[in-house]
């Protein structure tokens, strides 16, 4: 159950909210005041927690979770020319997602060390 709950997390599409907060902050002429808080507080989380998956998982989940992350992005973002200037909204997504999945993997290598350190010391 509890990598079921790992799995999901990991699944979350958060480049694909990234940009749709983003974007809908935009057209509305305000400023995206928690875009980067949140996005590393998801970084962290998701980090933590995927800490004992194996890496080939890790990857597939994270290349899933980018897969529907364009796949909403494509359905519920308009592709403003101007927003998302030179290379575009898919373009825009991925580079969140490299991003985001760089993130998480050093924050797993940080807690993988800090977590073997402390049961060393037992």
């Amino acid at each position: 159950m509890k990598r079921f709950i790992k799995s999901i997390l990991s699944l979350f599409p958060v480049p694909f909210l990234f940009h749709f907060y983003e974007f809908n902050c935009h057209l509305a002429r305000q400023q995206a005041d928690f875009l980067f808080q949140v996005f590393v507080v998801f970084i962290i989380v998701v980090g933590i927690s995927s800490r004992n998956i194996k890496l080939p998982l890790f990857i597939g989940l994270n290349f899933i979770m980018t897969v529907i992350s364009l796949i909403f992005g494509y359905f519920f973002i308009d592709d403003d020319g101007g927003w998302f200037k030179p290379f575009g909204r898919d373009a825009a997504i991925v580079f969140v997602s490299i991003i985001y999945i760089l993130g998480q993997l050093i924050i797993r290598l940080f807690s993988r060390l800090v977590h073997t350190n402390s049961r060393s010391n037992k």
